[in-house]
């Protein structure tokens, strides 16, 4: 029987992938683990590091040394008499000083370096946008049970006016809006259903998982707490990618600025040679070179090429800094927005927190009213419809308050797989 059931569940793993998914509820932690192993974005960009890693070490060989072996065998003569004569070389050849040479592979280094901070800056950015679909599949879901719990309540008090109307002691009207507003609550229903499936197709894609997946999920919906100071998170946006890829390209613009100097620069390059020649397949007759050269470059780009090169670099290497400081100056302003914006959402958040609570007293006290008589049906609809909206605002005030620090972490450059 344990066989039969082992072979069961892999016929129906191998089939039916999305089912065995099904069963696990993901957590935040599991969402970051799955996206970090299965996200295409995060895939490409630890290729292109590969490929820039290759590059740049590629790029080392141009100070190493060449190297060539060559042989040659051949018979030439006339009619009436031929010779033979093979020939067998070894050379070597290696730069010496070239400082554009030098500069070439630091340039190739600093593309490299780019281009690991270029996936951090998108691992970031992966996480903002995986944190915001997480949290929109926690809304979806929390919505659908609000809605529900707010179609129960409208068809409660729908089937309470039905009966009141039918023993003469409501109106025909505020029976029939009751009943309006009972359908109007299974509408809501129906389209906060669907939204949660589209909720759920969106987490998916980020996850890189089959659209048809049934995904569960569960987490702490809650107003998040104040996680950082202004103080220390405007001190750690030095080290952010975003920073970190600004400065990388000022230094390749001061690289590319020595690089068009180096124009002028001289070259001194090595050489070795050893070969052997004679009629046989081996001679023994052998000769060997050594030599220095050393060339120096005047106008070989043409007469007004070092000048402008030259000039062009430089004014690169002048808005590289400009743009720095002003990319560094709207980054520091957007975070001090950002951060604003985070505690005014939280606050808003709590306040709502407290309005939730004050309308679910007040539209228990009002129901009791109500059947006692005290109150009239549009005095009840009034106040459960205050309730209704508390509990709707409540879940966008909470959405906001965890958007906003997910747009936070975005600008502090938190990485996808770093803990809360």
């Amino acid at each position: 029987m344990a066989i039969k059931h082992i072979l069961c569940s892999f016929l129906i793993s191998l089939f039916f992938p999305c089912i065995i998914f099904a069963q696990d509820s993901l957590d935040w932690e599991k969402c970051q683990k799955i996206a970090f192993e299965n996200n295409s974005s995060l895939k490409i960009k630890k290729l292109t590091i590969e490929e820039y890693r290759y590059k740049y070490l590629a790029g080392l060989n141009d100070y190493y040394p060449s190297i060539n072996i060559s042989h040659s065998a051949r018979r030439s003569g006339s009619d009436s008499s031929a010779s033979n004569s093979f020939s067998t070389g070894l050379s070597a050849s290696e730069k010496i000083f070239s400082l554009k040479t030098l500069s070439s592979i630091k340039t190739r280094k600093i593309s490299y370096e780019k281009m690991i901070l270029s996936y951090y800056l998108e691992s970031s950015n992966l996480r903002y946008e995986l944190a915001n679909a997480f949290m929109n599949f926690l809304i979806a879901q929390e919505k659908v049970k609000v809605d529900s719990k707010n179609m129960d309540m409208r068809e409660t008090n729908a089937k309470l006016l039905k009966l009141k109307y039918e023993s003469g002691r409501e109106s025909r009207g505020d029976a029939m809006y009751a009943n309006a507003l009972y359908e109007l609550a299974k509408t809501n229903l129906q389209s906060s259903k669907r939204a949660f499936l589209s909720a759920q197709r969106k987490l998916a894609q980020y996850l890189n998982l089959s659209l048809d997946v049934v995904i569960t999920a569960h987490g702490e919906f809650k107003i998040p707490p104040v996680h950082i100071s202004f103080e220390k998170a405007l001190a750690n946006i030095e080290k952010t990618p975003q920073i970190m890829l600004l400065k990388k390209d000022i230094e390749s613009a001061k690289e590319a600025m020595f690089s068009a100097k180096y124009d002028l620069y001289p070259t001194l390059s090595a050489s070795q040679s050893l070969s052997w020649s004679g009629d046989r397949e081996f001679p023994s007759s052998n000769s060997w070179s050594l030599g220095l050269s050393l060339s120096l470059p005047l106008f070989s780009g043409g007469i007004t090429h070092y000048r402008n090169n030259t000039k062009a670099a430089k004014l690169n290497f002048k808005s590289a800094n400009e743009n720095f400081r002003n990319e560094v100056s709207l980054i520091k302003t957007n975070l001090a927005t950002a951060y604003d914006d985070f505690l005014n959402a939280i606050d808003a958040a709590r306040t709502q927190d407290i309005m939730l609570r004050a309308n679910e007293e007040r539209y228990k006290e009002t129901q009791v009213k109500y059947m006692a008589g005290k109150l009239s049906f549009l005095d009840l609809e009034n106040i459960e419809q205050n309730l209704v909206d508390a509990r709707l605002n409540r879940l966008e005030y909470i959405k906001n308050a965890n958007f906003k620090k997910n747009y936070l972490n975005k600008l502090l450059g938190i990485e996808l797989s770093a803990k809360e």
